[in-house]
């Protein structure tokens, strides 16, 4: 191949999106960059136990990419304790392990190089923004993002549209001009509500959410076959 000759789209991309590009990509955070569900989960359950949870086996999947907000809800009505009094053990439990450190997702750092270097990149996460700008931070990412979007900068969280919609238009395109990657179906929703082209990298084990393509890992070789292909 010669330097100006332009490089093949790997063939699960071109059945998937075509001849389309983005200009835009919007990311989650936690379980496709960080591995902060971990963290999360270990928060969650040590609340659980504190307060004297019983949760039920459908509560899971809303527990899933949910805000702390809804979070503390779901442990208030399982435990009979006030919803105010949950949020602060959350936040101070998730805090707590947070100070542990964060670990990055697989493929994590080379996709936000290799995409930075092509398009404005945004991130979309139901943390509150000041939590979303320290696991970034302390995950080293932060510098690759343009615009950050988080459930306390947008009418409603995921999986409500509103944060893929505004992480897009603040980015300078329409949302069908923009790509999100997501892990959760509560996130997946919210991109494809507002109309992003979407690619699924759900936790192992995970039924993976409706999508345009479904990856096993951002480490995932011919994504970043796709990406030079920008």
């Amino acid at each position: 191949m010669t330097a100006d000759a332009p490089r093949p789209v790997p063939d699960r991309f071109r059945a998937a999106f075509g001849d389309w590009t983005p200009q835009a990509v919007v990311f989650d955070c936690d379980g496709l960059l960080l591995d902060t569900e971990t963290v999360w989960q270990s928060a969650q359950d040590a609340v659980v136990a504190q307060i004297g949870a019983v949760l039920l086996p459908e509560d899971d999947e809303v527990l899933h990419g949910s805000t702390i907000e809804v979070a503390a809800e779901v442990l208030a009505a399982r435990s009979g304790r006030e919803e105010p009094a949950v949020l602060a053990l959350l936040r101070r439990e998730f805090d707590r392990e947070l100070s542990g450190g964060i670990r990055l997702m697989p493929g994590a750092e080379d996709t936000l190089r290799e995409a930075a270097a092509r398009v404005p990149l945004g991130c979309a996460s139901n943390s509150w923004l000041e939590a979303l700008e320290h696991k970034l931070t302390a995950g080293g990412l932060r510098d690759r993002f343009t615009v950050l979007e988080a459930s306390d900068t947008v009418e409603n969280p995921k999986p409500a549209p509103d944060m893929y919609a505004a992480a897009a238009r603040a980015l300078g395109v329409e949302p069908g001009a923009a790509l999100a990657l997501e892990d959760s179906g509560t996130g997946a929703r919210a991109a494809r509500s507002a109309g992003l082209r979407l690619i699924a990298v759900p936790v192992a084990g995970a039924t993976a959410p409706p999508a345009d393509l479904v990856l096993g890992s951002l480490a995932d070789p011919e994504l970043a076959a796709w990406i030079r292909t920008w």
